[in-house]
């Protein structure tokens, strides 16, 4: 049974003006000539957008699986608002890619015409963390099986573009396809005991909805 809650998604004014901000900062630099990362300003924006964000569009729960599920799509939630802003900030490419067998996910930064090269564990050159504590060694890297509060969540009908395991986000903020066409968008599942949870990325925009099915809520 698919029980549907308020469908919200990351779009609006405020967050439409923080895109604004991060990209003005971002040429501002370029004109600089200094290459650095984040500052404190882009930081604070990033942050700000994120928690409201993932409250926004995921309700809270107090214990069990869909306590741990919720965190867990949030954490997802977070992982790919932060690829978006970090694709944009830098001018340059963010792939969020599914594992195959549903343990989670990794963001790596991407070259423009290396878009489609498969994903490889050993040469990836995997996104920093810079918004939260919960990765993998400094890195945007989220393993379940290692984290024991997730051991019992899994991810599964991961689809992007036809069936793709993973989305891409450009330096406009959108997402494409790996051969940089617009992207048509995709969902996948999360998994927590009885109940899931849909999350959706709209085409070429990103625009993440989610939606809640199974359980009690």
């Amino acid at each position: 049974m698919l029980v549907q809650i308020p469908t919200q998604s990351i779009d609006g004014p405020f967050f439409s003006r923080c895109s604004e901000v991060l990209a003005v900062n971002k040429q501002n630099n370029n004109q600089s000539n200094a290459k650095r990362g984040y500052t404190i300003i882009e930081l604070i924006v990033t942050i700000a957008v994120l928690l409201i964000a993932s409250w926004i569009l995921i309700p809270y729960a107090t214990m069990g699986d869909a306590s741990a599920g919720q965190s867990a799509s949030r954490m997802a939630v977070s992982h790919m608002l932060t690829a978006q802003m970090d694709a944009i900030t830098e001018q340059g490419y963010r792939r969020v890619y599914f594992y195959p067998d549903g343990s989670g996910w990794c963001v790596e930064i991407m070259e423009q015409g290396n878009l489609a090269a498969p994903f490889d564990a050993n040469a990836a050159n995997f996104a920093e963390l810079k918004t939260e504590s919960q990765g993998q060694d400094g890195y945007a890297i989220m393993n379940f099986t290692t984290d024991r509060r997730f051991q019992d969540i899994s991810i599964d009908n991961v689809s992007f573009d036809g069936g793709s395991e993973s989305v891409i986000f450009d330096p406009a903020g959108g997402i494409v396809a790996s051969d940089g066409s617009p992207s048509t968008g995709g969902s996948f599942t999360l998994h927590s005991g009885d109940h899931s949870w849909d999350i959706v990325l709209s085409p070429l925009t990103g625009k993440i909805s989610v939606q809640s099915s199974g359980g009690a809520h």
